[in-house]
């Protein structure tokens, strides 16, 4: 990648999944799409004073991890899950390799980073967690910095740091057994999806801040639940095994009154997991009982597996989100390597 190795350049850790039972939103990602859970137990206390308590796990997606949050007790963590709903995709967190020298990068270049709460770094960005060691609880320690939500666009964008002998993600990874990783098999995650009004002040967010490399790719998928009308998109390598991150913005007013207006500038919508045959996908899952969409609720046709975009030769289908427990999850597989836009992308980065 092309990358100026001068700065602090960030790498696409994991996704961040609001979910109101982490049991229940496991037992879909493992026994419907093959992705473990990581048996690392840890959680927030009760007392923090931002979220209230929290209970954490880590989930294999075949490419990336996702991190399923549990809101425990009464106050903002819970009215923000009432607010999003359950299996909200809610946060980019980004590894940086040093926080401090990322704080002073950022701060010369006229960016004051902000603490979980919104407000101005203070205490060195401190977060405390709970892990369970051997049947004992240790404390961890990480290091969080957010990009003010105005900068990026409504995202919420999580630069993270941590403690290299007691961080969360240090033991998960310490730990990182064969039978603790999702089998080959599994769909692969490939990317996350954010909108914005603006295509170029959106990935100027990735470009210019984070430093991150864009690729174009003009034409996208169409997504019919959406209601996007006509659309332009850009795709951002997440610096992390790669995983992307494609960016789509309305060009039609339409397509601005309606997914924009209902979802709001910067919102972070589906994730992408490609399969080697969504005909076989779409079979297994027949056999599960889960009925694909095309993304708009409405089972697909009898006959039909997969929805066909038209030009790239992509196919695509949805899970009904009372099945994912609330996640926006596209299964995809591509079309001819000269005209999929997948294949495209990964061409041309």
């Amino acid at each position: 990648m092309r990358m100026n190795s001068g700065f602090n350049i960030p790498r696409l850790e994991h996704i961040a999944v609001w979910s109101e039972s982490i049991p229940e939103t496991e037992s879909f990602l493992e026994g419907v799409l093959g992705w473990k859970r990581h048996p690392v137990v840890f959680g927030v206390s009760e007392d923090n004073s931002v979220f209230g308590g929290m209970e954490l796990a880590f989930v294999d997606a075949n490419g990336l991890w996702l991190e399923l949050v549990q809101p425990t007790t009464e106050g903002p963590g819970m009215d923000f899950l009432r607010e999003k709903g359950n299996g909200s995709l809610v946060e980019l967190d980004f590894e940086i390799d040093d926080f401090d020298k990322n704080v002073d990068e950022m701060k010369a270049r006229g960016i004051d980073l902000i603490g979980m709460d919104g407000e101005p770094l203070q205490g060195g960005g401190y977060l405390h967690e709970w892990v369970e060691v051997d049947g004992r609880i240790e404390q961890g320690d990480e290091r969080l910095s957010y990009l003010p939500f105005e900068l990026a666009r409504g995202t919420s964008i999580e630069l993270f740091w941590e403690d290299p002998e007691t961080g969360v993600v240090v033991r998960r990874d310490r730990d990182l057994r064969p039978e603790y990783k999702s089998p080959a098999s599994s769909p692969r995650l490939d990317s996350v999806v954010v909108i914005g009004e603006d295509l170029e002040k959106l990935a100027a967010v990735y470009t210019e801040i984070l430093r991150l490399e864009r690729i174009d790719v003009p034409e996208g998928l169409a997504r019919p639940w959406m209601e996007l009308g006509n659309s332009s998109h850009a795709w951002i390598n997440g610096n992390s095994d790669s995983i992307w991150i494609e960016l789509i913005a309305p060009t039609s007013s339409n397509g601005q009154a309606g997914v924009l207006s209902t979802h709001g500038e910067g919102s972070t919508l589906e994730l992408l997991a490609e399969v080697d045959s969504i005909d076989d996908f779409h079979d297994q899952m027949s056999r599960k009982g889960i009925r694909m969409t095309g993304g708009d609720g409405v089972p697909l046709p009898d006959g039909e597996k997969a929805v066909l975009n038209a030009g790239s030769g992509d196919r695509f289908c949805y899970f009904p989100l009372d099945v994912s427990k609330g996640m926006r999850i596209m299964i995809f597989e591509r079309g001819p390597e000269e005209t999929s836009v997948f294949a495209k992308r990964d061409a041309a980065g």
